[in-house]
């Protein structure tokens, strides 16, 4: 267990962050938007590609994508949007992207805990393509948040 303490605090540093920045207005800066947009949907096209191998974990891919797709969608419903400001400012609704968060930081804690368990014993350690609730969560991440920046970029652009 001490060997994961430094992951564990790296979680709630980042969980603490995030659950901060959630909880204010931010500004709209669209190439920051796009910056995140498209490195998480190259980092999901390496995941697929490289590590995604069973259709079990297909089934959690596939999962994941709608899960996320609904809860991105929702959650761009309960985000309030400030035009009239220089620059431009939106509230997120801080529970749902804060329970994607969490789900995802208790699945990157549980990936180190097994990867520590297996480190003594044979066969692959890679524990991101171990299970298709894994998947799941990690596409649930993906897609959210690529629904919800899409959705940012769609809401700030058509009032401009």
């Amino acid at each position: 267990m001490a060997h994961l303490i430094p992951v564990i605090i790296a979680v709630v540093v980042v969980m603490a962050f995030r659950v901060r920045r959630s909880m204010a207005e931010q500004v709209f800066r669209s190439a920051t938007i796009w910056t995140r947009v498209v490195l998480l949907g190259a980092l999901a096209l390496v995941v697929l590609l490289w590590e995604m191998r069973s259709v079990i974990t297909l089934a959690g891919v596939a999962g994941g994508l709608v899960l996320g797709l609904i809860l991105g969608g929702y959650s761009l419903q309960h985000t309030t949007f400030r035009h009239d400001s220089e620059p431009p400012r939106y509230k997120t609704n801080p529970y749902i992207g804060g329970a994607v968060v969490t789900l995802f930081a208790i699945r990157i804690l549980y990936d180190a805990m097994l990867a520590r368990a297996r480190a003594g014993h044979a066969g692959p350690i890679n524990p991101l393509s171990s299970t298709w609730l894994a998947a799941l969560l990690y596409f649930l991440f993906v897609a959210y948040w690529g629904v919800y920046y899409i959705g940012l970029l769609r809401a700030f652009r058509a009032k401009t």
